[in-house]
């Protein structure tokens, strides 16, 4: 049969013949408390249940059973369902770039989602540099090349240009936009920029995609 703690409605199972011949005081295992327990009204009266005495035990028969194991629910294997896809997810969004290395077209999932992967798979060449007068005003033109490692086409991202001074600190920046946008597998794309009047003590360049750090 299966008793219920009227405290904290914790369930046991117990033999029914364990209550005859007129029943007797339980103890709930969760909560500590005490009810006095009848048996079964359709169980014969006839038998006598003696226990010897234990010794140390003060009232070993007041311990039941350990509590019913609650079967899994529906909801919960619908929540552990969530929680898996859930981490599937992040771990997606975390290592989207391995994502993308792996497989080129979910970079427009990725972008669709917010989450753009910006150059992955596109290598940028090294800049060069020219220095020309226009209409007496010195200019800097920057220009490099983009190649593609994918064998399937890709939008390229937008390239910022940085000049740095003798300790790699930003002085000007500017973005490029490469033609073409879109780049076959193996192709390549150009970019260029200018920057009008210059400062002096501008001694290098960085170029990158995404936004401007």
């Amino acid at each position: 049969m299966i008793l219920t703690c009227p405290s904290c409605n914790t369930r046991y199972l117990l033999p029914p013949s364990a209550l005859l011949p007129s029943g007797r005081e339980v103890r709930c295992a969760r909560c500590s408390h005490d009810w006095f327990q009848a048996p079964p009204a359709d169980m014969p009266h006839t038998v006598e249940l003696t226990e010897p005495p234990i010794a140390d035990d003060p009232a070993p028969s007041r311990n039941l059973p350990g509590p019913l194991r609650p079967r899994p629910s529906r909801r919960a294997g619908w929540l552990a369902l969530v929680t898996v896809v859930a981490i599937l997810v992040a771990a997606a969004v975390l290592w989207r770039n391995a994502v993308v290395l792996a497989w080129p077209p979910s970079a427009k999932l990725f972008d669709m989602a917010g989450l753009p992967v910006a150059g992955i798979g596109l290598t940028l060449d090294t800049p060069t540099m020219a220095r020309v007068s226009e209409a007496g005003v010195d200019v800097l033109v920057v220009s490099g090349t983009i190649r593609s490692n994918f064998a399937a086409s890709q939008p390229v991202p937008p390239v910022w240009v940085r000049l740095l001074d003798g300790e790699d600190r930003v002085l000007r920046r500017e973005q490029a936009s490469p033609e073409p946008s879109m780049l076959a597998g193996g192709a390549t794309a150009s970019y260029r920029v200018r920057f009008a009047a210059p400062p002096l003590d501008a001694a290098n360049v960085a170029v990158s995609f995404g936004e401007d750090r």
